[in-house]
């Protein structure tokens, strides 16, 4: 059934996931902070990738933050899936994007497996957890019970997502992931993960799958609960502004190499944390865009923008999730979409 099932249609499920959509903004991601910088490669990356942004150059990068909600209004304040999408800018004037969130597993395995998460997620009004359910029935079931809501939401998606996990494996992580979703102190006090398998082509022509991450310099560190009825609605970008007039935020681009038996048609499975990983290089973001003019909002990133070296995998969700952004960037009339065949790069 999945090779019937159009990017179209899959972008027309995720549209009823959000309610007061704003014209010309981003159906997912709605609201972010556009940051410039560069990247600069390990002395090992390319021994293992013959990518341009690999082999040792510092290479310029424009990158966006983000709130994974597409809620009309802005919540910098409340758990949600936050982003980071990075555009590698080549010499030959093509461009290289790595998405990545906070999660480190997608929620669907197919076409299909995505229209009926989307059906799950379209938010309704949030209905009080029981005493009978909270008390007898979970305990008696097994299972845990609904993650609170954050003050001041009234309609979620989230209890429909929970519900329709309990029957579809493929759906349980993504959604235990986020309940567990804490609010960074920064966009740059946080892990990414690209969630999807590629396929890096090494000197040697060996293909290897392999998965990116980007770990922060400064480490990991969440709000404190008794702090977050203190922080405002904007709190992220502010705390950005702040950091970057004081010095660089540093990320350190992680691969980890799959081996025999890994999904790598899956993104609902993550892989074992003993696989090898190399540190491929450090991302430094310096900048914010506004302050070189640089347009990020109508920016296009799109997760098949690949460079020679590294190759889409089977996945059907990652190429599914190019076609989807390309649609979203050619409604909101964006900078960078259509994709260009073959080179995967937007001049």
């Amino acid at each position: 059934m999945d090779h019937e099932i159009t990017a179209a249609q899959m972008l027309d499920a995720f549209k009823e996931d959000a309610p007061g959509h704003v014209a010309n903004t981003r159906w997912a991601h709605t609201h972010g902070l556009g940051v410039v910088g560069h990247f600069v490669a390990s002395d090992v990356a390319r021994d293992f990738c013959i990518a341009e942004h690999f082999q040792g150059s510092a290479v310029p990068v424009t990158a966006r933050f983000s709130n994974g909600s597409s809620d009309p209004a802005r919540h910098d304040e409340r758990p949600d899936t936050r982003g980071l999408a990075v555009k590698f800018h080549y010499a030959n004037d093509t461009d290289h994007d790595l998405l990545s969130m906070t999660m480190n597993v997608f929620g669907a395995r197919t076409r299909e497996d995505f229209l009926g998460v989307s059906k799950a997620f379209v938010p309704k009004p949030v209905q009080p957890e029981s005493w009978f359910r909270r008390t007898i029935l979970d305990p008696l079931m097994l299972r845990n019970p609904l993650p609170p809501m954050p003050a001041g939401v009234t309609i979620s998606g989230g209890p429909g997502l929970a519900q329709y996990a309990g029957s579809h494996d493929f759906a349980r992580a993504f959604t235990i992931e986020g309940g567990l979703l804490q609010v960074p102190v920064s966009w740059a006090r946080t892990a990414y993960h690209a969630v999807h398998t590629f396929m890096a082509v090494g000197p040697d022509d060996v293909r290897r799958p392999v998965r990116f991450s980007w770990q922060p310099v400064d480490g990991v560190f969440p709000v404190p609960a008794d702090e977050l009825p203190a922080k405002s609605t904007t709190f992220l970008t502010a705390e950005m502004q702040t950091r970057l007039a004081q010095a660089a935020a540093q990320f350190t681009l992680k691969m980890m190499i799959g081996d025999a038996g890994d999904a790598l048609d899956d993104p609902s499975m993550t892989w074992p944390v003993t696989r090898q990983t190399v540190n491929m290089g450090t991302l430094h973001i310096e900048q914010l865009a506004q302050e070189r003019d640089v347009d990020v909002e109508r920016l296009s990133f799109n997760p098949m923008r690949l460079p020679p070296g590294i190759e889409a995998s089977s996945d059907q969700i990652l190429r599914a999730r190019g076609e989807i952004y390309q649609l979203g960037c050619k409604e909101r009339s964006g900078i960078g979409c259509p994709l260009h065949a073959g080179s995967g790069s937007a001049r």
